[in-house]
């Protein structure tokens, strides 16, 4: 006997880690926690009104809970006939597992938010078109923007400014025309357990915010969130890109001038000069400069370089025939 008591205890040990496991997510939680209240056996549908859930979600949290040992499954036969649906009632906690408290207030208070989230299913779009909002406002916030308009500078600034709201947030990969993202689901958890689509559109609509701001047009996908965006090149409406760069940030307004000067005169008319400055004045200095001698003031941005540094950035475009 005691042999056999050996022999099982490590499968009842797997069985309370995967109870464990499954009462971790708040969602789950309160729906197990609302079974054991309710007492009798419970449709995937019916649990989907009680939280304001999909019934496809419902019964998702459902099977797992089944899998881990905390609900048993049956069929129930529909009063006008048809195929019995499957219901699920709450069996006694396993051994060593945890009971999930929430006091009761704020379990309606998740149930609350849970319904909340729900209903915005529908307005997924919307919601995507003002978390991009949020994310180009991170970004006006942080005052950055990519040196060169380019995708790796320009993650790097969106992620810089993301992080304010989001602290998780880190740039898991990225190069030339591809990057991904990840961590956005930490700060989405609760919306993402609800409704996965919601939560993966709120996550792309910051990040294409982000990086719209931070000078880099990108095609966004999420999944989990997990975002990959790829350089969209119709979106960076034919921005010219800087054939040379002068870091003057350590130079006076003169030093920094003739710097560029130099710069300048080894490129061929119509070439693009990028100069980086923190001089706040240094921007009207650069135009007065390039205005006596026929260079053109393309642009003016304060930005963040591939380091994370500030900067004020002028973009000068050498005259024809110079």
């Amino acid at each position: 006997m005691s042999g056999a008591r050996r022999a099982t205890s490590p499968l009842v040990d797997d069985r309370d880690a995967l109870a464990q496991q499954a009462l971790e997510v708040p969602t789950r939680a309160g729906i197990y926690r609302r079974l054991r209240t309710e007492g009798r056996p419970v449709s995937a549908r019916e649990a989907a009104d009680m939280f304001g859930l999909h019934a496809n979600v419902a019964r998702n949290h459902l099977d797992v809970l089944a899998e881990a040992g905390l609900l048993v499954t049956g069929t129930r036969k529909h009063p006008g006939g048809g195929r019995p649906a499957r219901v699920y009632v709450a069996r006694e906690q396993v051994a060593g597992v945890r009971d999930p408290q929430v006091p009761p207030g704020s379990q309606l208070a998740v149930h609350a938010v849970v319904q909340l989230i729900a209903g915005l299913a529908e307005h997924r779009e919307k919601l995507a078109i003002l978390a991009e909002d949020q994310g180009r406002r991170l970004v006006s916030t942080a005052a950055g923007r990519a040196s060169a308009r380019d995708l790796q500078g320009a993650a790097v600034v969106a992620v810089a400014a993301l992080g304010a709201a989001f602290p998780e947030v880190r740039l898991a990969e990225v190069d030339d025309a591809r990057a991904v993202i990840e961590g956005l689901d930490v700060g989405l958890r609760l919306i993402g357990e609800v409704d996965g689509q919601v939560g993966d559109a709120l996550a792309a609509g910051f990040v294409r915010g982000a990086l719209a701001a931070a000078g880099a047009p990108v095609e966004v996908t999420a999944r989990s969130g997990r975002v990959e965006v790829v350089l969209d090149a119709t979106g960076m409406g034919g921005a010219p890109s800087p054939v040379e760069t002068v870091d003057a940030r350590r130079l006076t307004l003169e030093q920094g001038v003739h710097t560029a000067k130099r710069a300048m005169a080894a490129l061929a008319p119509g070439d693009h000069l990028e100069v980086l400055t923190d001089e706040q004045a240094a921007p009207a200095g650069y135009a007065r400069w390039a205005d006596r001698a026929g260079h053109q003031v393309i642009d003016v941005a304060r930005i963040r370089d591939l380091k994370g540094r500030r900067a004020v950035r002028v973009l000068l475009r050498k005259a024809t025939g110079r």
